[in-house]
């Protein structure tokens, strides 16, 4: 009997779906003849908290840190417990001789199930299925390739190491700036990780790479050059920017009335249907197109692929695909007819015997990209949002069985003595793909710099020409613009750019060698995502418009944490130890210890940091106390479950407290004539007007009456 344990229950019915045999429903888990599936709900096990470990450790304290962890454990998540009790039970029945490892084909996916596998304590021989495609033709094909589990032991050993080092990581040194800060008036917590706090530390730099961008004004100069056919112009090409008012005029002297030296190249260019989608680029248009975040987008996906079973595995960081999923082509393109009645036309103009670029074995890596499946179903079922990612997947998919667009590209080049003026157009001769996307305007923004001619540039001859006119346009330099989604998703693909150490550079690009798409990035397609989402809802980071800016709150981590957080180093220096884990050359204990002296050290920096101690910018400085030596800042009473403001001076004394009033602290603005404190405003009991008391009755035991309101103020 054998034993598939598939990371989700909609995969789980996927994988039934392809085995032969009499059906029969159990309690968390299927019977397909001699085949049990059962699944997970992504991961029932979690790494123990520290508290777990010695109960002194729930409270938060900088003397216990780094907490030295002899073995790492894992405990039930406690909404899994009754299934993860089910699948040990599975695994321990003396008829089950074979364990299937159904992970999802990543890291992630292979220590999902391998956790389980060592949380049951199994020595049955496990194999490992690798499913891309849900349907039942890709599940029996791929059932015809499993391999031993044990060919993927050093991915594991890696996964289980990345994990438990984000652990040692993430809970220290979290623990570390925030119990740091707190001491120091601050009130939440400083979230740091591996890869978020990179991805914070990218969007600070912009931000204030923008603010400190000094502009200066630079020249161009347009000319107007009369040929034999039309009147054309052109722009001055320069090595550099001219800044010298006084260059610009000179050269325009120079050149005014002077004639030219024509030359114009005509060249007939093909360009090539995008590649299809893998999950960046699917969560970048996604953000553009609809205004999706990316964790929109991935659960979108996700559905797609286990609910519907309609696109292949979601995750993927890969544009291209195996060469013999094109025989399949005429399939999925009728499958797609089937779902999607709007698109018949576009593919009846598609041609299956058309072989695309992206059917290239040389460029697949753990995955393929993201495309659509054989499989059909009811497309009024879907959502709205589901409806749209999947035309978008679709789409990209068909594009590939249509010819390339055909232009011809002319460009122009006139030159006056030592001067050269250029301009360029682009004819289209043949739409090709194009009349697949008609309507949609993704492209790339023009450059200020560049000139428009109505004239057809290709019906020039080269020849002489005469100078009617030179233009002087005065410009100025541009920041760089803020990130949004699309363009903060990119260079994290390629975040290696903005790395001076070259070392650490060549660590990041060696990392994604073999992924197309991927040039020293930091995180994973999937967990990208995730990250984002953390920034946004720790506020340090927030949307604006399209905008995404940072925080005060980031700015003060990034401005405090050490470079190796604040920047993918560590993501680098990760890398090459586990490339040794992979080839046996490094044991997870060992690398475990090496992450475990490096936190232990930044842990001596930060307690030891008097500039943490004198200028961290955790207290919101917003609203002052009138004690004149804090702030107001907003807490929470679990005795009464409200919100409210008190001073950051407390503990010397200040007992200054105000309600909360919708996020703000309601300050009075009427003080008592006899003690001081506030005035309050009450409604009459018969509902008649309004009078006003002193809050000091009870606690300094003030005497003063009733005060007359006078049209919404106390008659003192």
């Amino acid at each position: 009997m054998k034993l598939f344990i598939a990371e989700k229950p909609a995969l789980a019915k996927s994988i039934a779906a392809g085995i032969d045999g009499e059906y029969k429903n159990g309690d968390g888990f299927f019977q397909k003849g001699e085949n049990i599936i059962t699944w997970a709900f992504g991961h029932l096990l979690e790494l123990y908290m520290p508290e777990d470990y010695d109960e002194n450790f729930k409270k938060w304290d900088l003397k216990d840190l780094p907490l030295k962890i002899d073995e790492f454990k894992y405990k039930p998540i406690q909404s899994s417990k009754e299934q993860l009790k089910i699948i040990c039970n599975l695994i321990k029945r003396s008829d089950v001789d074979t364990i299937i490892n159904c992970g999802d084909a990543d890291e992630e996916g292979q220590i999902l199930i391998d956790e389980i596998l060592k949380y049951a304590n199994n020595k049955k021989p496990v194999l490992r299925l690798l499913l891309h495609d849900l349907t039942e033709k890709g599940v029996r094909s791929e059932l015809k390739n499993m391999k031993s589990n044990n060919d993927f032991s050093n991915l594991s050993e890696c996964g289980f190491a990345r994990s438990i080092a984000d652990w040692i990581v993430g809970i220290n040194l979290t623990r570390a700036y925030t119990t740091k800060a707190q001491n120091n008036g601050y009130k939440g917590v400083i979230s740091v990780g591996r890869v978020q706090t990179p991805i914070l530390g990218l969007v600070v730099s912009r931000d204030l790479e923008r603010e400190g961008h000094k502009s200066s004004f630079y020249y161009t100069l347009t000319g107007k050059f009369k040929t034999h056919q039309a009147e054309i112009l052109a722009n001055l090409k320069t090595d550099e920017k001219i800044t010298d008012e006084n260059e610009a005029n000179e050269i325009k002297n120079i050149c005014l009335g002077k004639n030219g030296i024509l030359n114009v190249t005509n060249e007939n260019k093909l360009e090539y249907p995008p590649l299809p989608y893998n999950l960046l680029n699917l969560q970048a248009d996604c953000s553009k197109k609809f205004n999706f975040k990316p964790d929109k987008t991935l659960k979108i996906t996700q559905d797609l692929r286990e609910k519907y079973k309609c696109i292949t595995y979601n995750r993927s960081d890969c544009e291209y695909l195996p060469v013999n999923m094109w025989e399949s082509s005429t399939n999925v393109l009728n499958s797609i007819k089937s779902n999607l009645s709007d698109f018949e036309n576009i593919i009846k103009n598609a041609d299956p015997n058309l072989k695309s670029r992206a059917f290239n074995d040389e460029f697949i890596t753990a995955h393929f990209a993201i495309i659509p499946t054989e499989a059909t179903f009811d497309f009024n079922s879907m959502s709205k949002d589901e409806q749209n990612v999947y035309k978008l997947i679709s789409k990209r998919y068909i594009a590939q069985f249509y010819e390339p667009m055909q232009y011809l590209q002319t460009n122009i080049e006139i030159l006056i003595n030592d001067y050269k003026f250029t301009t360029s157009k682009k004819k289209i001769i043949k739409n090709g793909y194009l009349s697949l996307f008609s309507g949609e305007n993704d492209s790339e923004q023009k450059n200020d710099d560049e000139v428009e001619n109505s004239f057809d540039l290709s019906l020039l001859e080269s020849g002489n020409c005469q100078t009617l006119n030179i233009e002087i346009n005065k410009k100025q330099t541009k920041p760089k613009p803020y990130y949004t989604m699309p363009t903060l998703l990119k260079d994290l693909t390629s975040i290696s750019k903005y790395v001076k150490d070259e070392k650490i550079k060549t660590l990041l690009k060696e990392k994604d060698k073999d992924k197309k798409g991927e040039n020293g990035g930091i995180g994973t397609p999937a967990t990208r995502s995730e990250h984002i989402k953390n920034l946004f809802e720790r506020e340090y980071i927030r949307e604006e418009k399209k905008s995404i800016i940072s925080t005060k709150k980031g700015r003060d981590l990034i401005a405090l944490a050490p470079k190796i957080l604040s920047t993918p180093d560590m993501t680098a220096l990760w890398y090459e130890q586990q490339l040794e884990i992979q080839n046996g050359n490094l044991s997870k204990d060992d690398f475990l210890n090496r992450v475990f002296d490096e936190v232990e050290e930044q842990i001596e920096l930060i307690k030891n940091n008097a500039l943490l101690d004198k200028n961290f910018n955790g207290i919101d400085k917003t609203y002052p106390c009138k004690c004149g030596k804090g702030f107001l800042q907003k807490r929470h009473s679990q005795k009464t479950g409200k919100d409210f403001w008190g001073c950051s001076n407390w503990k010397n004394g200040c007992s200054e407290i105000y309600p909360d009033l919708n996020g703000k602290p309601n300050i009075p603005k009427y003080f008592c004539p006899k003690c001081g404190s506030a005035l309050n405003r009450w409604k009459n009991k018969k509902g008649d007007g309004y009078y006003w008391s002193c809050s000091g009755w009870k606690t300094k035991g003030c005497q003063i009456g009733f005060i007359n309101d006078k049209n919404g103020k106390p008659e003192i």
